[in-house]
């Protein structure tokens, strides 16, 4: 008998919790860890595509992997095994623009949509590009420039340079216990309210740290810098308007919020497109900004994004010869060479540029398979 009320609890807790995904610990026990599919399960907002948007041009190279693999995966046959493998779903490369390769996997396919993740740093931070041009925010502005009501001093005073550059100092606990920075941040249904609360645990602008806080305040000043002068403007909305149709993109894409009714857009992770638009938005990078003889962001913003830091500062590797910047990743420098640079999300997804091979590589999936992809994509840049 206690064991069958034991397990009627349970089952009664599980259902509870999955018709009350609009409170924290409801959607946190319904999601049961960040998943894939969590867009499917959270509010959305639509990110428009313009009618009538070419296909890229495609000049499909079915030997590449002859040619640039190492010997164990230098087939098709070999390199589908891999990928689908170690979870992936998409596979894609530009190459000078055109469409070399592009593989699914796990039933998926171009029309597919897929989580990207931390990816959606990287488009906030085009968008930042874009509202800076119309003089409407600045990486010089302090965050209580633009977020009002803010208690906490230090927290006002952080600049948007330093949450671009994750250098806010910021305390940030990772891990799955309900009362930790990761998953409040990642479960809550009220992102503004709990960014009040966020705590500054050492003087900005003195240490690194791979947070989530950091970009999701970025969006919330960005909105309020966009309401001064359209009180209903969404991020969403900016992003259809001055990204995703400018850039010609194939597919309209989704945007999760923190929930529906005046959601913030989860900037930190809840950008959900189809892959080729992605590899699209790698090559708008690559051309300095620029899509269809547009520019579309400002190619001062792309060229700083894409620059090394000065030396001394947090948000540069001395150890891996990486960097931070703008919230893009840059790969270990080469000498002689173009500064690589990718974005970089959960589960092994990746944008990964290499301008001198002018090259966009794609690669998302379900989880990472415990592959190093980044040094992978880099590897195949190599040998290209």
């Amino acid at each position: 008998m206690r064991k069958l009320l034991v397990a009627g609890t349970a089952m009664l807790v599980a259902l509870s919790a999955t018709a009350c995904t609009d409170t924290y610990l409801g959607r946190m026990l319904a999601l049961r860890g960040v998943d894939v599919e969590d867009y499917r399960r959270l509010p959305s907002r639509p990110v428009a595509n313009a009618p009538g948007s070419s296909p890229l041009p495609a000049a499909l190279d079915p030997v590449w992997m002859t040619r640039v693999l190492p010997d164990e995966l230098a087939s098709a046959q070999r390199f589908d095994a891999f990928a689908e493998r170690h979870g992936t779903t998409a596979f894609l490369i530009l190459a000078d623009g055109r469409l070399v390769d592009e593989r699914y996997y796990g039933g998926a396919g171009r029309d597919s949509l897929f989580k990207s993740f931390s990816i959606s740093k990287s488009v906030l931070s085009a968008l930042f590009g874009i509202a800076m041009a119309d003089g409407i925010i600045s990486r010089d502005d302090r965050v209580g420039d633009h977020v009002t009501g803010l208690a906490n001093k230090q927290l006002a005073d952080v600049t948007l340079g330093q949450l671009l550059d994750n250098v806010s100092g910021f305390a940030y606990a990772r891990g799955g216990l309900p009362w930790r920075q990761q998953p409040r941040m990642y479960y809550t249904t009220d992102i503004r309210s709990y960014l009040h609360q966020i705590e500054v645990a050492h003087p900005p602008g003195t240490r690194f740290e791979g947070e989530d806080l950091s970009p999701l305040l970025v969006g919330y000043a960005l909105e309020c810098a966009l309401r001064k002068r359209d009180p209903k403007a969404t991020l969403a909305d900016f992003a259809a308007r001055r990204l995703w149709q400018p850039m010609g993109a194939e597919y309209a894409a989704l945007w999760n919020t923190d929930n529906k009714v005046d959601g913030l857009e989860k900037v930190e992770s809840g950008f959900v497109a189809r892959a080729i638009d992605l590899a699209r938005f790698g090559q708008l990078y690559l051309d300095g900004g620029k899509a269809g003889g547009r520019q579309i962001v400002p190619a001062d913003w792309v060229a700083q994004s894409r620059a090394v830091p000065p030396e001394g500062v947090p948000n540069r590797f001395i150890d891996t010869d990486g960097h931070y910047r703008n919230l893009w990743w840059g790969a270990p420098r080469r000498p002689g060479q173009s500064q690589r640079f990718y974005a970089n999300g959960h589960f092994g997804q990746r944008i990964f540029v290499d301008p001198d091979k002018r090259l966009v590589i794609v690669r998302l999936g379900r989880d990472s398979g415990d592959v190093d992809w980044t040094g992978l994509l880099g590897q195949i840049a190599d040998r290209w």
